[in-house]
Order: C-alpha cells, then structure tokens, then sequence
C-alpha cells in the first residue's frame, strides 16, 4: 500500500481528530484521498501521505539545510534524556498531539521506546514535515498546520507535546481530553550557555515568564528540571551551531570562528513542565 493510501485509512478510522481549520466544523468524509467538511472545503493528501492544513503561508526560520542538522543531532541521541524524563509521566498509550514537531524525531523516538496509540505530529513547516514523512512515515500521522487556526477536533487528545516550541493554551485546552495533559520543554537559563557565551558574552537569558505563565494556567503543574552534559565531536558542534536559534543574532563572521575551534562539551538545561487539571483559559 502506498503512503498516501495509508494516509487516506489513518484518516478515515480517526476524522473525529480533525476539523476544518477554515468553518470549524468537522470533516465529515474521506473523499478520494482528501477530507472534506460540511461547507465542502476540502483538503488533499500529498503524494508522501502528509495533509497541508495551513490557509495561508507555512515557512518559519528553519530550511532544509537546518532541519536536516536538527535530525542528525537528534540521532545521536542528545535529546533522548528529555525525552526520557517525559516518558516517565506520560501514558504508554493514548491519542497524542506534538506541536511544532519539527523533522519528527522526538515522535520517532518516544515511538521507539514505546509509546504507542494514535499519534498526529504538526509544523507550520512544510519542509519539516516532508522531511518528516520521508524519515518517520510509519510512528505518526504528518500534517502542516498551525494552531492558531486549529484543524484539531476538541477534547480527541490525551497528550500534547509542546517541546522548544510556542504554546497557545486556549487551543490546548480545547482539543486535549477532560484528563488529558500539556508536557512542555523550556530552556533553563543554563541551557547551551557555552555556546551563548562564545556568541554574546555575559548575556543574561532565561525563559521564567514562560514557566510563570505555564503555572497560570495550570496552577497544580508538575515543574521538573532536566540537566545533562553531551561530549561535542566537530561534526555534532556544527550540527548544534546550524540547527539552533541561539545562532540566528550572530554574525556569519562570528559563527565561523567559533567552528574552527568546536566546544569539546555543552550544557543541556531545561525546564519540564506537566499541567495538572486544566484550568479553563480566560
């Protein structure tokens, strides 16, 4: 069977995990190898079985070039205590939802350690998700969206995975199940700082209205803090220095220097947050 007929059964055994993002109203059938919803809108599947749901643009600050560094970074197994962490809280099975999944590879991890049941990861990237589809076809359903304008269904989702990427919890809230639950990773104020260091100095940095926000909205959240160090060869220093935004206000002056003399560690430092019961956004 081929990837978009395979899209086309994902869709049809679980359409009530999707609306139309132009109405809001639900699709009400697979038609062909495309959804459509009550006001006839319709979507099509692409030929590597991904569905764009975005109205209109669909770029953000990552091309090809530094998804495919974020991939090769991702598979040498420098998130995988993240990830780990998260796996010890959240539910070996149920409906997930990764926002801003990137290339897919935190999904195609959890997905190898077990975690299983309906999975949807999104971008606002295209390339992203193609990159996606093309690695990890088989650990999720790949689609281009943006949440701001949801082509989710409401209360369809167990867990949301919002890892370095923005939030948007009145959408959480509405699409995550009565018990479901919101796993966010922030950066802590430590997170990279030899590289931010060599970039900008003594530059102060952290994210604490992000978390302070986070507890807003869910006052009974688990706040767990993950801190590991990861031995840097040439290769993997510049797979960091091109996938990360902490090199997007450098000099390409700056950035060259710093890779003929690569980092031999880095500090990774964040911030797991877990909701508690949701508390209704206002």
């Amino acid at each position: 069977m081929k990837k978009i007929e395979r899209s086309a059964v994902f869709l049809k055994e679980n359409l009530a995990l999707f609306q139309c993002p132009v109405c809001k109203e639900a699709f009400q059938d697979v038609s062909g190898q495309g959804v459509v919803c009550a006001n006839n809108h319709r979507f099509d599947l692409g030929k590597k079985g991904t569905l764009h749901l975005l109205l209109k643009g669909g770029q953000n600050e990552y091309d090809k070039a530094m998804l495919s560094s974020r991939k090769a970074l991702a598979d040498t197994g420098f998130f995988h205590p993240i990830l780990d962490a998260i796996l010890n809280h959240i539910p070996k099975e149920g409906t997930i939802l990764d926002v801003g999944c990137g290339e897919g590879s935190h999904l195609h991890y959890l997905t190898e350690k077990g975690l299983s049941g309906e999975k949807i990861g999104f971008d606002i990237s295209k390339d992203a998700i193609q990159l996606a589809a093309a690695h990890f076809f088989d650990d999720a359903f790949w689609c281009v969206a943006d949440l701001a304008q949801s082509p989710f269904g409401a209360e369809q989702f167990d867990a949301i995975l919002n890892i370095f990427s923005p939030s948007h919890y009145q959408e959480f809230n509405r699409v995550l199940k009565p018990d479901g639950r919101v796993y966010k990773v922030v950066p802590d104020a430590d997170y990279l700082i030899e590289l931010r260091e060599l970039l900008y100095g003594d530059r102060s940095y952290n994210n604490q209205d992000v978390v302070n926000r986070f507890k807003e909205i869910y006052p009974e959240a688990l706040h767990k803090h993950v801190r590991y160090e990861v031995e840097l060869t040439e290769s993997t220093f510049r797979w960091l220095v091109e996938m990360t935004p902490l090199t997007w206000g450098a000099t390409d002056a700056d950035i060259e220097k710093i890779l003929k003399k690569p980092l031999k560690t880095i500090s990774v430092a964040v911030s797991l947050l877990i909701s508690g019961p949701i508390k209704v956004y206002k």
